[in-house]
């Protein structure tokens, strides 16, 4: 029998229209104005609205980070709800036509694949996207009166494949390049929207006058039209700021030409720990926009009010007064640069960050911002040591990576060894070939200068695994468990369940049913990261089984209808079941609010609705590093920069596990950086650079957020699959940062020609997904050819019924 929390009635709920407007104003607070010559803000006025992105907004990323909602707000009705009459309908209609018919010639194709379907073509479909058309070209036929005019650049990006450096992807195409010069020569006023998930090349712009303002929008969530009517006229000040650099054109990108070769089985992290900001301010490349970039409708005036050491932590009060003419938010960011000592170093790095409430004309807050000494450590590989640098480290105060000042001067007179590891993941050759030759920073006169003293500091840590409490319940169950019962726990049930037991339509994993009789239920998961991707509408069948209306697997769509008919539910004739959900922005928006306290809210707004709908385990956040402008999945990261991603995972984390009984995962641990060949290639970086850049937000995240459960990656490590690396899920994760929660597999990352379930279960993974009767025979046949250890399985099965039965302490 199947039990589920879904909903049969199709009404609008308050907790629909309370989420609604937070995923509003978190998508206002996370655009970010570029360009604005004066023309911005309008008032609503007839305007003309041409691109992609004005009736095909793009809310969010494909793939498992889409999110399944009532409606979306797309540009123009947004701009409408604003009250600006548009006068390009024509255009807009005759756009539509185009990219249905270019959608179903899309379909046709990829469903031509289905005759020869394997792995290998299942994955290409599911990793298939459908690329926008351009539209047609604008002409005088096109003008209609107004001297307003606002063009939607847009781009999908998705799971499975990398955007690529060529026109209609990375770069515009010659048809969008020429509506743009077109806009800009024929409208007094002309505003350019960008609704992408990442930068793009902006470097035509350079050769076209007449553009008043430039915004990226992101891919703001649900929200997304009625957020960009609100900065656009004004009733909401910009206050959004990047959270990535923008180059000026793609080889500006350390190593470019190397980036997510299909057929490549080893991608070299050659640039090391010099990645987004800390390559081109430490190498002197200007950037199209700098790290932490974004104008207001107003102007701030900051200054710094104290700076004081408190123990080993530094403090830094500025305040920050308000003095245009309208109403905003500012927010301030505070960079260090390091002693240079026997190892370069990045000029600069992000400390922290905070932003200010809204500050009316003339008012002023005070803010302060703190950090631990120890986030300024280095890691040294020839000693295995985090460490801190003797010498002089100066603080910077500002409002981007470019514009900042100083604001005082942290002295430590003799080198600090912080902790004692061992090298873990190590690669076997040194990987990064970069050398800078930056000196020492020279020191303004009459800053305040802080002192540490040595005896604060404590002697050097040491790491060891600590020890699992075992939950009495917990220990009753597995002392009735043979080696079948818990192996039945370290795999899930497969993509769609056994069936029975409770059911979210829409999940994507699910543990066993098995044991429901005893008193242990099973579990959904579902994806993230932009909200609950479940399905919207589903049918129950008379004879009792659950049907998708709405899927919330775009593979479905490739099915032709007489299959699609016998799988789909029939809502005209079957009892309907309703999972209204919110789109939120994605993760690189919801980064650029430099917000902790909205991602906090987001956080919580989640959790409220996976207590509705019955979601014990939401897979996000997604803490991967944006190395390079192409991955295909930037979208779902925060930031290049590890501090701001595990403070903003960190505050979701909290939201969400605030609600008892709801979980989240971490994902995907580590070094994920490409979506093409994901199953197979290898990331291969220097130890150092994988703890000072790749690992560090996922360290912040475990240490501040306490996530409950951590998702490894589909790559491999210096040559060892993440799954299969005990290095990374035992030594790293549990020994070095404590983690006792579950880890587990992403989906069909083990199996033939890839990690090895059973070396997984040895290497500390808890839960192999989206497992099923395969999963489960390999496990079998490990443990009875004595490759796996009944030891190990006894340690997964019990976090993971740790997990079912909540008994991991909220904290």
């Amino acid at each position: 029998m199947i039990t589920t929390k879904a909903s049969v009635s199709s009404a609008v709920s308050d907790r629909e229209k309370k989420n609604r407007q937070l995923a509003r104003e978190a998508a206002s607070e996370g655009i970010v104005l570029l360009e604005n010559n004066g023309v911005l803000p309008l008032s609503p006025c007839p305007a003309a609205l041409f691109g992609a992105g004005a009736g095909f907004t793009i809310k969010g990323g494909s793939g498992s980070g889409e999110v399944n909602v009532r409606h979306d707000v797309n540009v123009l009705e947004g701009l409408e709800n604003a009250g600006f009459t548009i006068t390009s309908k024509d255009w807009i209609s005759r756009y539509a036509k185009t990219w249905q018919s270019g959608k179903e010639e899309f379909i046709k194709a990829q469903r031509k694949k289905l005759l020869k379907l394997n792995t290998a073509v299942l994955a290409e479909l599911m990793a298939a996207e459908y690329r926008y058309p351009s539209g047609d070209r604008l002409s005088r036929n096109d003008l209609s009166g107004t001297d307003t005019c606002i063009y939607v650049l847009s781009r999908q990006s998705g799971e499975g494949y990398d955007r690529k450096d060529e026109a209609g992807s990375f770069r515009f195409d010659e048809t969008e390049e020429h509506n743009i010069r077109f806009c800009a020569e024929h409208f007094r006023r002309f505003i350019l929207v960008i609704n992408t998930g990442a930068p793009v090349d902006l470097t035509p712009l350079d050769s076209i006058s007449g553009i008043g303002a430039v915004v990226y929008m992101g891919q703001p969530g649900m929200e997304g039209g009625n957020a960009l009517a609100d900065i656009l006229t004004g009733r909401k000040s910009p206050s959004g700021k990047l959270a990535v650099t923008w180059p000026e054109k793609y080889k500006d990108v350390p190593f470019s030409d190397e980036y997510s070769i299909s057929k490549g089985i080893n991608a070299a992290y050659k640039e090391g720990i010099y990645v987004g900001y800390r390559y081109y301010d430490s190498f002197c490349v200007k950037p199209r926009y700098p790290f932490g970039y974004g104008k207001s409708y107003t102007a701030f005036d900051v200054s710094v009010a104290e700076a004081a050491a408190e123990g080993t932590d530094i403090r830094i009060s500025a305040s920050v007064t308000n003095a245009g003419a309208v109403s905003g938010k500012e927010v301030l960011q505070l960079y260090v640069s390091c002693p240079q000592g026997s190892r370069p170093k990045e000029l600069q790095r992000l400390c922290a960050f905070e932003k200010t409430k809204e500050l009316a004309p003339g008012e002023s807050e005070i803010l302060t911002l703190s950090f631990p000494v120890s986030s300024l450590s280095g890691y040294d590989e020839s000693s295995a040591e985090t460490y801190l640098e003797q010498g002089d480290y100066l603080i910077r105060l500002g409002t981007s990576s470019r514009d900042t000042c100083p604001a005082a001067v942290l002295h430590l007179s003799r080198h600090i060894v912080l902790s004692k590891h061992q090298n873990l993941c190590p690669s076997d050759h040194t990987v990064s070939k970069l050398r800078h030759s930056l000196k020492e920073t020279v020191l303004p006169e009459g800053l305040p200068v802080l002192n540490i003293p040595e005896s604060l500091f404590e002697a050097p840590a040491s790491f060891s695994l600590p020890q699992e409490t075992v939950p009495a319940d917990v220990r009753q169950y597995i002392s009735g468990f043979g080696p079948k019962d818990m192996i039945r726990f370290c795999a899930g049930t497969g993509l769609f369940g056994e069936k029975k037991g409770f059911c979210v339509p829409g999940a994507v994993g699910h543990t066993t049913t098995g044991y429901i009789s005893r008193g242990i239920p099973n579990i959904e998961l579902c994806d993230g990261p932009a909200g609950l991707r479940i399905q919207r509408r589903s049918t129950l069948t008379k004879n009792g089984k659950i049907k998708a209306v709405d899927t919330s697997i775009s593979l479905y769509e490739f099915l032709p209808p007489v299959i699609k008919k016998f799988l789909l539910g029939n809502p005209d004739k079957e009892q309907v079941l309703f999972q209204y959900v919110t789109g939120f922005p994605v993760a690189a928006v919801t980064a650029q609010t430099w917000n902790k306290d909205m991602a906090y809210r987001i956080g919580q707004a989640v959790g409220t609705e996976m207590e509705e709908y019955g979601v014990s385990v939401w897979l996000a956040p997604a803490l991967n590093i944006v190395r390079n402008p192409l991955c295909g999945r930037n979208y779902e990261y925060y930031s290049e920069d590890p501090l701001i991603s595990g403070k903003m995972a960190s505050a979701i984390i909290r939201g969400v596990q605030e609600t008892p009984g709801r979980h989240v995962t971490v994902k995907h641990f580590a070094v994920n950086n490409q979506e093409e060949n994901r199953y197979y290639v290898s990331s291969d970086l220097d130890e150092r650079a994988l703890r000072e850049i790749y690992l560090r937000g996922f360290e912040t995240a475990v240490k501040e957020g306490h996530p409950h459960a951590v998702m490894t990656a589909y790559n491999k490590i210096n040559g060892i699959y993440c799954a299969e690396n005990k290095d990374l899920c035992t030594g790293i994760l549990r020994g070095e940062w404590s983690f006792d929660g579950i880890v587990m597999t992403d989906w069909l990352s083990t199996g033939e020609n890839r990690a090895d379930e059973a070396k997984a279960i040895e290497a500390g993974v808890d839960l192999i997904m989206p497992g099923g009767n395969k999963t489960l025979k390999a496990l079998r046949t490990a443990l009875k050819e004595n490759r796996l250890s009944q030891e190990s399985v006894r340690k997964a099965c019990i976090r993971v019924l740790k997990l079912i039965l909540n008994r991991y302490n909220l904290q």
